[in-house]
């Protein structure tokens, strides 16, 4: 499979300092992805429609299956981020 060229979409996370890629999710919310997809554990898919990058949020069986055919999932850059409590929005 191929995978989205995110170098348009390439940032910085604020809090510490690691790449990451801004996205935006079906409800419309920016959501920040790491750029390097996760094998074991990714479950977000990413495409490119109209110039936006969207992301997928799989459960976890589609997650498994995807990954399984040899899809590129990322992670939501929340996962690894020491200092992700500081950027959640309250829901």
């Amino acid at each position: 499979m191929t995978a989205v060229n995110l170098a348009p979409y390439r940032d910085t996370c604020r809090s510490c300092g690691a790449d990451i890629a801004w996205a935006t999710t079906s409800g419309g919310r920016p959501m920040p992805v790491n750029l390097v997809p996760n094998p074991e554990i990714g479950n977000v898919a990413l495409t490119v429609h109209k110039g936006t990058l969207l992301a997928g949020v799989l459960g976890r069986n589609q997650a498994a299956g995807a990954r399984g055919r040899g899809m590129q999932l990322h992670t939501s850059h929340f996962v690894e981020c020491p200092h992700a409590d500081q950027h959640r929005k309250p829901r």
